[in-house]
């Protein structure tokens, strides 16, 4: 009882302003004040009847299946006939600002990860959304429609929902040595179990059994789903995925379907989706996912950053203008092997610009104010291929072809200096410049198979958004856990955390997994 009425003090309490009067006519309609920190320029118009207190109160219940901290108490007060209408109606528009700038933003700030706090002009949008919804009698609706709807976040959502109702269990395996065809032991049998836990290993076996190529060919399949290199041995990588909890599992759920809701904004109706983590690249056109293709990311030395940026032109044969670090390497096998400048095509530059034969430079300069950069003209060992796809950012980072294609066979693709290598990229400029005339794919083949530097500026911008998820839904529905490739989720998690337990307030439920999750998962 005591919890209840804590609930209730806290929200009443934060309620602003006085009530506005309700319809007399209708006695089941509670009118609302403006809930707290809202500018008066946002206030609740319409009144909220008792049918919608109990939609909101429904919607409440459905917190935890997005992730998100449980609103159950609020839900049961606002579903109390024994308190003041009033008060459950002030309580029904804070509840509905709570869970929907949830839904809408995200329980934390995607940049600094704290816990969200709605400026003005978010609070303007929600109040828009409650006052409609209150209008055509539509709360419950509203507020799910508040949702993401862009990377499989439905599907995620019900794989939270299948975690929450089952609360699987699955053995785990002890550290040791990799293991390979022909090993056999408990940490064989334990590593069959694991599997057969996962639904990818189904015969039967007895303890003691060998380390046969059924049991490879189900490793594979489970280090292909992961994105782990599927060598078919439970090696060290593989060994630390297959024993993350599935505590830590739920724990890495939240966290993605919090960084869909970060990407809730606006995606653009025409826009690029790179999800770093699964090596994938998606091109959206009208809600739907138009082209997919495979890409390399970067290493772990040179991780590629997430961010959002539109993209201007692209260029067909363009020039490689080489980073400070690979122009290093370079330099060194140009001091051993000079003529390798002229035969690989390579330009050379002083501090003012001017171009200079790889003989007239100063080693004795080197390791201190090295002043000459390079560049390579566009051919058939440049490794930016026939296409870039540029969209300014601070991070120096674009889509290219590469040389390299043939490397678009391995699962495990972390191999670039951080750009994004794209697999198939005229048939990516096709669908960039589909809306420009004159721009067809022969044109761009065409085009392509010279060596002249050609700028083509987009008449509309399209949005590039780098995305770094490891939980992914497939089309049939099905969830896939991926290799935290760049170890990110681990200080993710922490963070969210952090935020769940000031959302959630000393009463409320606890993360699951707690600081064990982020740690587990380093």
């Amino acid at each position: 009882m005591l919890r209840v009425l804590g609930f209730l003090i806290l929200f009443w309490l934060g309620a602003a302003g006085r009530l506005e009067a309700g319809n007399d006519d209708a006695q089941d309609v509670v009118a609302a004040p403006a809930p707290s920190g809202v500018s008066t320029r946002v206030r609740v118009q319409a009144g909220w009847t008792d049918a919608a207190i109990e939609q909101l109160a429904i919607s409440l219940f459905d917190a935890p299946g997005h992730g998100l901290p449980s609103l159950d108490s609020t839900a049961e007060i606002l579903l109390d006939p024994s308190l003041p209408r009033e008060r459950r109606a002030a309580l029904a528009t804070e509840a509905f600002f709570r869970f929907g700038g949830w839904l809408r933003f995200g329980l934390t700030d995607a940049e600094t990860h704290a816990l969200n706090v709605l400026d003005e002009a978010e609070r303007a949008e929600l109040g828009a959304v409650l006052n409609r919804a209150l209008t055509e009698g539509r709360v419950g609706d509203a507020l799910g429609a508040l949702a993401p709807d862009l990377g499989g976040y439905q599907i995620l959502r019900a794989e939270m929902l299948r975690l929450m109702a089952l609360r699987p269990i699955w053995p785990g395996i002890d550290p040791g040595s990799s293991l390979a065809l022909g090993d056999q032991g408990p940490r064989v049998d334990q590593l069959r179990a694991r599997l057969a836990a996962a639904g990818l290993y189904r015969q039967s076996w007895q303890a003691g059994d060998v380390f046969d190529l059924r049991l490879e060919t189900a490793v594979r399949r489970y280090q292909g789903r992961a994105n782990l290199s599927p060598t078919g041995q439970m090696d060290q990588p593989t060994l630390r995925h297959l024993n993350i909890t599935p505590q830590q599992r739920l724990a890495q759920l939240r966290v993605n379907l919090e960084q869909r809701r970060w990407q809730s904004r606006q995606p653009g109706e025409r826009h690029i989706r790179v999800n770093l983590a699964d090596f994938a690249l998606e091109a959206w056109e009208g809600g739907q996912v138009a082209r997919r293709h495979q890409v390399m990311v970067g290493r772990q030395v040179s991780s590629t950053p997430e961010f959002s940026e539109d993209m201007q032109y692209i260029v067909l044969n363009p020039w490689w203008g080489i980073p400070g670090g690979l122009a290093r390497t370079r330099f060194q096998s140009f001091r051993r092997n000079p003529g390798l400048a002229a035969q690989q095509g390579f330009r050379i530059y002083d501090a003012g610009g001017n171009q200079i034969s790889v003989y007239e430079i100063d080693w004795s300069r080197w390791g201190r104010d090295w002043p000459y950069r390079m560049s390579q003209p566009p051919g058939s060992t440049n490794p930016m291929g026939e296409v870039k796809f540029i969209f300014p950012n601070s991070h120096n980072v674009y889509i290219h072809d590469t040389t390299e294609r043939d490397r678009f066979s391995e699962t495990r693709r972390d191999f670039s200096a951080a750009c994004v290598r794209v697999r198939d990229p005229l048939v990516l400029a096709e669908w960039v410049l589909s809306r420009q005339e004159g721009w067809d794919g022969d044109e761009i083949e065409r085009v392509a198979a010279g060596n002249t530097p050609t700028v083509i500026w987009l008449e509309d911008r399209i949005p590039v958004h780098i995305n770094y998820w490891t939980v992914v839904g497939d089309a049939d529905g099905d969830v896939r856990y991926l290799n935290d490739l760049y170890h990110r989720d681990a200080a993710v998690i922490r963070q969210f955390e952090l935020a769940w337990a000031q959302a959630a307030g000393p009463a409320g439920e606890r993360f699951a997994g707690q600081s064990g999750a982020a740690a587990s998962l380093q």
